[in-house]
């Protein structure tokens, strides 16, 4: 049984190395940039007004209007003082000119304007290349893009962009007993909540699987649903079968195929059956989550979100450890690292986490309205309230800031 520090360790250890392809801007969301972005020119590329108004060149009682300036057109010159052009927000400012006026603070009577309110020398001016000069990195290797990166990339002048490969992912639960939601469990079946519930996590995450298989307690069903699995992704997540029953065939299923198990148990609680393998041949990889739904969390938080971003690309994708302040006591027996399912609070003094009641793995009801995860190291009995124990914030509640 391997710890869960070594059992991430092994993870990452076996993590492909990232591959690179390139994507037109508009599908680079959530991706990872592969290389810097240069621009080729500078920004603004000349100096542009910040609103409508009024070129003007000197300080002076009043001014003689010249020509209109739209935006997207080449000015003529302001050749000296007292002479003004309305101009347009974005517009080019006219060679001569020394501020722009904005409207609500001037009059304009025929062909003459005067100003009620003097801006000081500059005002209202994007000056060229305040944003960005030209050969300017706009855009660093291993930046997350985000709608605001896609424009600054667009500005440089790219309309393709080198990202990091995606994994693809695929799903396969397990288990005769297990029925589709829609129908009505006879006696013994359970109604299939991981698979829906993996989907979803992965898809939030932006790592939507493949497809979803479901195979019986069948070392042949289960072969060709691996195989099918496997055959259109990178990554397999399976759902139940991984323990030490008579009918837990995973295993030996992914090793008849090729398969290499690094570990199969954990310690950890809950989630000690968990597993993972990759294959020599062809590099793809297996996490093996045992079938109690919050297990499945579990595993998929601590362990199998952070391999798929290292796979993608992402400079950070370890948990951010924090430390809260227990609300209730907690117990447990030592020889385990034992995870608990917590409420995070930000408060004035500090995160405050409070355990909501549970029956145990298979509670998935204990989960809803939990934010994070919380843990005891396997040595500790326990911890009264009050106590500060490390925790992490889970994927959807925590957001970019909170990995490293």
């Amino acid at each position: 049984m391997i710890s869960v520090s070594d059992a991430l360790k092994t993870i990452f250890e076996n993590t492909p190395s990232v591959a690179v392809e390139s994507l037109v801007l508009e599908k680079t969301a959530g991706r990872i940039l592969a290389e810097d972005i240069v621009s080729d020119i500078a920004m603004p590329p000349f100096d542009r007004s910040a609103m409508d108004g009024f070129a003007i060149r000197g300080v002076c009682n009043e001014y003689q209007l010249m020509d209109e300036i739209p935006a997207g057109v080449e000015p003529r010159p302001i050749q000296q003082d007292g002479i003004a052009a309305a101009i347009m927000t974005g517009a080019k400012v006219p060679e001569g000119a020394d501020r722009v006026v904005m409207v609500e603070v001037t009059s304009v009577t025929g062909d003459r304007l005067t100003i009620k309110k003097m801006p000081v020398e500059g005002a209202n001016i994007c000056w060229k290349a305040e944003d960005i000069t030209r050969g300017q990195t706009v855009l660093a290797k291993g930046t997350l893009i985000t709608p605001a990166e896609i424009g600054i990339a667009a500005m440089a002048g790219r309309e393709i962009l080198p990202v990091y490969r995606r994994p693809v992912v695929s799903v396969l639960t397990t288990g005769s007993e297990v029925i589709p939601p829609v129908h009505i469990p006879r006696s013994g079946q359970v109604r299939n909540a991981n698979g829906v519930l993996i989907f979803s996590f992965l898809t939030q995450a932006g790592f939507s699987p493949v497809k979803v298989f479901h195979s019986a307690d069948d070392p042949e069903s289960l072969r060709n649903a691996a195989a099918q699995a496997l055959s259109v992704s990178d990554i397999l997540v399976t759902a139940g079968g991984v323990s030490m029953g008579t009918h837990d065939y995973v295993p030996s299923v992914l090793e008849d195929i090729g398969f290499k198990f690094h570990f199969r148990t954990v310690a950890q609680k809950p989630g000690k059956p968990f597993s993972f393998a990759t294959n020599p041949d062809n590099g793809k990889m297996m996490f093996g989550l045992p079938g109690n739904p919050v297990s499945v969390l579990v595993g998929l938080e601590m362990y199998v979100l952070a391999c798929l971003r290292l796979f993608s690309g992402h400079v950070r994708y370890q948990r951010k450890e924090l430390t809260g302040r227990l609300t209730d006591s907690l117990k447990k027996k030592p020889g385990r690292l034992n995870f608990f399912r917590t409420i995070a609070a930000l408060t004035d003094e500090g995160w405050t986490l409070r355990i909501p009641a549970t029956s145990g793995s298979g509670d998935l009801m204990s989960t809803r309205g939990t934010n994070s995860i919380a843990w005891l190291p396997p040595e500790s009995i326990g911890a009264e309230a009050g106590t500060s124990v490390p925790f992490t914030l889970m994927s959807w509640a925590g957001g970019e800031s909170f990995w490293e």
